[in-house]
């Protein structure tokens, strides 16, 4: 299954520009939105792998929707993107759990960086999961299920 990001940002160039670094140098899916209020509406229809979030943003920000994504226990990795960084603010981010903060204007290398070492982990966390699982089967149904797992990371 390949992975896919939701970016959101209020200033479509940079959409648009997000989307073409996506699609032309990585493997990976991207949805993009304009409009910070459809986000919830996104969340609950489908599951990312990480979340490229504007900062300052009408009525929705990118702390707002970190915070979502920490309370109701979420998966996606968050980074946010922002022209108007301050200490205060990226204190504030991580303390609530963002994987990176990165001012604008940016290094098409450094999101792609940053995408890259976010979907690592993702990956590494799924294999995690999927192996820990195994642990919780019964001798006969994990053994087959360990082979299923060796076929598909080894394919």
């Amino acid at each position: 299954m390949n992975q896919h990001i939701l970016a959101i940002d209020d200033e479509p160039h940079m959409l648009v520009l997000l989307e073409r670094i996506v699609r032309e140098k990585t493997p990976y899916e991207i949805t993009t939105t304009s409009n910070a209020l459809e986000v919830p509406k996104l969340l609950d229809e489908e599951q990312y792998d990480m979340i490229v979030t504007d900062l300052k943003m009408p009525k929705l920000g990118g702390l707002d929707i970190l915070r979502r994504i920490q309370e109701d226990g979420r998966r996606e990795l968050v980074v946010l993107i922002t022209a108007f960084g301050t200490i205060d603010t990226a204190r504030e981010a991580r303390a609530l759990g963002v994987f990176d903060y990165i001012t604008k204007p940016f290094r098409k290398e450094e999101i792609l960086s940053c995408l890259h070492r976010g979907m690592a982990m993702q990956r590494a966390r799924s294999c995690l999961s999927n192996w820990e699982g195994l642990m919780e089967m019964d001798e006969e149904k994990a053994v087959d299920e360990f082979r299923k797992l060796w076929r598909e990371s080894n394919s």
